[in-house]
């Protein structure tokens, strides 16, 4: 009876003394494994994390793509981000796009805009009265600044909600431009004659980060907002000497034009090409839509049982 109980514990004892057995012969002197196994986790994620800061190259470029635009536009700022998301991220740039709107003076434009805060965290709203051409863009550039003051852009650019920029080619073509007293985008009017006072076409230009803080300091320039927003900024850096770092982009930056259209090709207009910057005057869904077939933004739709769209 007793050699029975005594064969029983031996039985019983018999896979953990197995175990034991296994244990000490790969880990001789230490039954843990999980130090062993962390460390072995620390050296890859080390390697990983300097594999990662290898292969990404330091950012060296900084913009703020500022899209002012009505709190009653939210299919269009729908349609704008989906537009920038599918576009592949510029190389050692980042291109920040956010949507500026004037005080929401209606009910449901209060709530819904807020949603829209809460969901994408990309819409600003200024102090200042819905308005076109009565200071909403100096409410823009004045407020900048101030908001963005603990980390500066390198340049700040104010957006048409029916333009469409190619993120890619504005980083390169910025990259190598000075960045102090710059002022980019589309000379207007294109066919003026030799001393014309030309701006930068309200489709969308840039300027330095100096010059925006310059633009937020100048009180005079409060009482000097009435008038067409690109001609009234173009007149303001004239008349303060600033801007002088001058760059237009009058091939790459234009209006869309299609073969359904009355209009023509002309200085500032012309059909869509690969090299591009901004596209201007994407009014409706179909002017859109042909756009961004166009640059590709639908080469990540994958065939599936679940849908069949010809393209």
């Amino acid at each position: 009876m007793l050699a029975m109980k005594r064969l029983s514990s031996f039985v019983f004892l018999l896979p953990f003394l197995l175990l034991a057995f296994v244990y000490s012969l790969f880990f001789p002197g230490d039954f843990t494994i999980l130090p062993s196994l962390a460390r072995c986790s620390n050296v890859q994620e080390t390697t990983a994390s300097s594999i990662n800061r290898t292969e990404e190259p330091a950012v060296d470029l900084r913009v703020l793509l500022g899209v002012v635009t009505r709190a009653e536009m939210y299919e269009r700022r729908a349609l704008l981000r989906l537009a920038y998301a599918l576009q592949p991220p510029p190389e050692r740039a980042v291109i920040d796009v956010r949507f500026f709107v004037c005080s929401l003076a209606r009910e449901e434009d209060a709530v819904l805009v807020s949603l829209e805060i809460i969901a994408h965290g990309d819409v600003v709203v200024l102090n200042c009265t819905e308005n076109m051409d009565d200071g909403k863009t100096h409410s823009y550039f004045s407020a900048v600044p101030g908001l963005f003051v603990d980390a500066p852009y390198d340049y700040v650019g104010k957006v048409d909600d029916d333009s469409y920029y190619r993120l890619a080619a504005l980083a390169d073509t910025l990259r190598d431009k000075p960045r102090r007293d710059l002022y980019h985008g589309f000379l207007a009017p294109c066919h003026a004659g030799p001393g014309a006072p030309r701006f930068m076409s309200g489709m969308g230009y840039i300027v330095s980060w100096d010059v925006a803080a310059w633009v937020a300091a100048t009180e005079a320039l409060r009482r000097d907002v009435r008038g067409p927003e690109d001609e009234v900024f173009g007149r303001w850096l004239r008349s303060g000497g600033k801007g002088r770092n001058r760059y237009g982009e009058e091939t790459r930056m234009y209006d869309y034009l299609d073969g359904g259209m009355r209009e023509g090709v002309n200085c500032f207009r012309h059909a869509l090409v690969a090299d591009t910057v901004v596209v201007h005057k994407l009014k409706d869904r179909l002017k859109w839509a042909r756009t961004l077939k166009f640059f590709n933004a639908t080469q990540g739709l994958r065939p599936s049982k679940l849908y069949h769209v010809d393209l």
